[in-house]
């Protein structure tokens, strides 16, 4: 099996420059979710669905070339034409701009630099599975199995160890301790019974648990 050619990697979008190109229903699936992260979503294309021109600055006209995708911090290939999808991931890469191509094909001579994976979303957990753009129909299926397993109780859980983090009493008892004696404080949480306490809706018992593992945590 060969080795993967991509890594997963989160980005920061919030006031980033995206270029999308194309506005049909794809290009709003893609390109909302951007906007919602807060970019700064520009739009090229002729027709534009409703939806997605109320999130974007809109200019109603084909792609011309690298100049509308001046400044992007990321691109998006979202047409139904494979031929303008290809022009617009080939200027990308010439600029050194990351493009996702929606209809990404791993063996095409302009495949795109990036790929959206399918995600499941629960506040600040993300858990997300790819194939590369070799079996999209299984990263589907996988994020309905995901999504299965993982609900918004995990979510919820994510949201409750980040607060702990930046609570204060925790960050001065944490404090006193080395790297390793932090990292046993952190791993002393009984994460199964806290989530088990969060299924049933005792989100401050959660938390008093929680945060009494890590006080009596020390070095």
């Amino acid at each position: 099996m060969d080795k993967p050619s991509t890594l997963p990697l989160l980005v920061g979008l919030a006031g980033r420059r995206v270029v999308g190109v194309g506005g049909g229903a794809v290009a709003t699936a893609k390109l909302l979710p951007l906007a919602e992260a807060g970019a700064k979503v520009i739009i090229v294309a002729p027709n534009v669905q409703r939806e997605l021109a109320a999130s974007a600055v809109v200019h109603r006209r084909p792609y011309a070339g690298p100049q509308d995708l001046a400044g992007a911090f990321l691109v998006v290939a979202a047409t139904a034409d494979a031929s303008v999808n290809a022009r617009v991931a080939a200027d990308a890469e010439a600029l050194a701009t990351f493009c996702v191509r929606v209809d990404r094909d791993p063996d095409a001579t302009a495949p795109g630099s990036a790929a959206f994976a399918s995600a499941v979303r629960h506040g600040p957990l993300t858990i997300a599975v790819s194939t590369d753009g070799q079996a999209p129909s299984l990263a589907r299926w996988l994020r309905g199995e995901l999504e299965d397993a993982y609900g918004p109780e995990y979510g919820e859980l994510a949201a409750l160890l980040g607060e702990l983090r930046r609570d204060p009493q925790v960050r001065r008892h944490l404090a006193s301790l080395d790297s390793a004696g932090r990292r046993a404080a952190w791993r002393a949480i009984p994460l199964a019974d806290i989530l088990r306490l969060i299924r049933k809706g005792s989100v401050l018992d959660a938390r008093e648990l929680a945060l009494a593992c890590l006080s009596s945590s020390s070095d």
